[in-house]
């Protein structure tokens, strides 16, 4: 479980779609476009998860999978801390979206504050 935030299109005719997503990340450097994840639970176990047409942003921090729904055209992540909500948003600025958690309310500079 956990909560998850979502940049998405206030508009829902305009989603974002894959060509846009895909364009962003080639547009960052500190992102890379992956098909799986794995993650590792402890020295001898991990996991891995499929995600296509997502993202990994390797912050300085640790690396974050954004995963994209062609369906609904959104980028999400899940249970994401400030710096990842703050990362989100400057990616939602340069998408013309927003970032939107799962009751609908709006994440945005102010929120940062």
């Amino acid at each position: 479980m956990g909560y998850e935030l979502s940049i998405q299109r206030e508009n829902e005719e305009n989603k974002i779609t894959k060509e846009d997503w895909q364009n962003y990340i080639k547009s960052d450097h500190e992102f890379s476009a992956i098909e799986e994840f794995v993650a590792k639970i402890d020295n001898e176990h991990s996991i891995c998860i499929s995600t296509l047409g997502a993202g990994l942003w390797k912050s300085k921090e640790r690396e974050v999978p954004f995963t994209f729904s062609e369906r609904y055209g959104w980028i999400s992540v899940k249970n994401p801390e400030n710096w990842i909500i703050q990362k989100m948003i400057s990616i939602a600025n340069k998408l013309d979206a927003v970032v939107l958690g799962e009751e609908g309310e709006k994440y945005d500079e102010v929120y940062l504050l």
